[in-house]
């Protein structure tokens, strides 16, 4: 009878627990990453011209709607040079999946809306195909890659 009530006392503190857990949880939702990797053929300075307007025409939107608040914490590139050929990561940081679609689509607007729908297009010139991921974030060092 003793071993019940101890087995019974256990197993309602690790109830409790795994409860409180899920709620802290709840309440502190994981920032989401959103990976998109691309095919891009940087030959012929191509991979040049994709930085330059990543540097000047993209970056420069998304730091406005980061600063505005638009639920996105962060978004960058990452080039990969080296194993497959999946050779341009987009990452972007941000409260949810939802957050980072109307964020997508906000910076497209802007750019349409700044450098009109014709305008030349290193990024579109040099990538094809991409695959797109939506991750929930992880214990990490920096603080949820804040």
């Amino acid at each position: 009878m003793r071993k019940t009530l101890l087995l019974l006392a256990a197993l309602m503190v690790v109830g409790v627990t795994s409860t409180a857990w899920a709620q802290e949880m709840e309440e502190e939702e994981a920032p989401v990453l959103r990976l998109s990797w691309f095919m891009c053929d940087f030959t012929d300075g191509a991979g040049a011209a994709v930085e330059e307007q990543a540097e000047t025409q993209i970056m420069p939107i998304w730091k406005e709607m980061i600063a505005e608040g638009m639920g996105v914490q962060n978004h960058g590139y990452i080039y990969h040079w080296w194993a497959d050929e999946w050779n341009l990561g987009i990452y972007t940081i941000g409260d949810s999946i939802e957050a980072i679609i109307a964020a997508v689509d906000e910076a497209a607007d802007r750019m349409e809306e700044r450098y009109g729908e014709d305008a030349p297009d290193a990024f579109s010139d040099a990538c094809g195909p991409h695959k797109d991921g939506f991750y929930t974030m992880g214990p990490n060092a920096g603080g949820n890659g804040e």
